[in-house]
């Protein structure tokens, strides 16, 4: 009799953890996350009418821009509160995580601000203006203990995905090639930095993700036509197990085009950003695999409240911002310079001139 009630004992005090663990696991992944969105400009707004969606796993308590007609404008079309005042904002009972779409040159100081209230963060892409603010805010988060993460809206392209799969189950081969075309007018919305940092860093995001591998060598042909910043970029990468990535992005192309190709020793993937169609050549034929379409918005904000309700590791982090703008900002300088830079010499050459022009 003394056995089993041992054993029993042994097996309450064994499983009884294991349930309430299980129990608080459940009850956190049913919970509403707290969400607010900072900046109501065209990319803010598009957050908001996807978030109000997702009623289930969030709740958009508010929204905030300095802009108090433009915050009162989104407010009212969505019934919303509004504020034009950062600090009121940030004081909003139940508010754990803020998204952040101001322009670039304010990102550093709104996230830090924000991450100070003890909040989660995800700020659009470039994450900062420079490298040496986007270690500082990763910093800032680690020591808050927040999750940070940056809006690289491309790897949550469902054709993205399919191709990432095809990569890792080695149906291109060995790959020689990645080459990315991002063109379109001029986003009247962009006034503070150029076409690298605002739209090729999506394709050099996409293909460290892609690839898994670091650029070592970065050589750059930059101009501008129309612009105060770089309107347009040429720019060659070199991974650091051979792979060679090539980027055309401006903004002067009259018709957007976005598309991705991976040229391998067995085969050839083509992605369109924009359609979600692929089609694979080989030696023998054209294959087009089918791809359910959805809009990347909505899974890149799903990502970042499940990210919050389950304790995830952030993904994209802050740690993928701080690549990409190294290799950004080495663009920048080989277009200036006219030089290969070797990326741990661009990086010391971009902190010193801290420019993106």
């Amino acid at each position: 009799m003394r056995l089993v009630k041992s054993y029993g004992s042994f097996k309450c005090r064994t499983i009884w953890p294991l349930l309430y663990v299980d129990w608080k696991r459940q009850r956190q992944h049913l919970r509403q996350v707290g969400l607010g969105v900072v900046g109501t400009g065209f990319w803010g707004e598009n957050q908001v009418r996807v978030l109000r969606q997702q009623n289930e796993s969030c709740r958009l308590l508010g929204i905030c821009d300095l802009n108090e007609k433009r915050a009162r404008e989104v407010g009212s079309k969505y019934g919303i509160p509004w504020y034009s005042d950062l600090e009121r904002f940030l004081q909003l009972p139940g508010l754990e995580a803020v998204t952040i779409c101001t322009p670039t040159h304010t990102h550093f100081e709104v996230a830090s601000r924000t991450l100070e209230e003890g909040k989660h963060l995800l700020v659009e892409k470039p994450m900062t203006g420079n490298r040496d603010q986007a270690e500082k805010l990763v910093k800032a988060a680690g020591k808050a203990g927040r999750k940070l993460l940056v809006g690289f809206i491309e790897r949550f392209n469902p054709g993205v995905g399919m191709v990432k799969e095809m990569l890792e189950r080695n149906e291109a081969g060995e790959v020689i090639l990645a080459t990315g075309r991002r063109v379109t007018r001029w986003p009247v919305r962009i006034g503070d930095v150029g076409v690298v940092k605002d739209t090729a860093i999506h394709d050099i995001d996409i293909m460290r993700f892609l690839l898994r591998k670091e650029v070592t060598l970065v050589y750059a042909q930059t101009g501008s036509l129309k612009h105060s910043f770089e309107d347009y970029a040429e720019i060659m990468l070199r991974f650091d197990h051979g792979t060679t990535g090539f980027i055309d992005a401006n903004w002067l192309t009259p018709r957007k085009v976005r598309t991705l190709i991976i040229t391998g020793s067995e085969a050839t993937i083509n992605l369109d950003y924009i359609s979600q169609e692929i089609s694979v050549d080989d030696s023998e034929k054209t294959v087009k695999p089918t791809v359910k379409w959805d809009e990347p918005l909505r899974l890149e904000l799903e990502n970042y409240v499940k990210t919050v309700r389950e304790d995830l590791e952030p993904s994209p982090s802050g740690k993928d911002a701080i690549e990409a703008i190294k290799i950004c900002d080495a663009a920048l300088e080989s277009g200036r310079t006219q030089r290969v830079m070797e990326l741990q010499k661009a990086e010391i050459a971009a902190l010193s001139h801290g420019k993106t022009r």
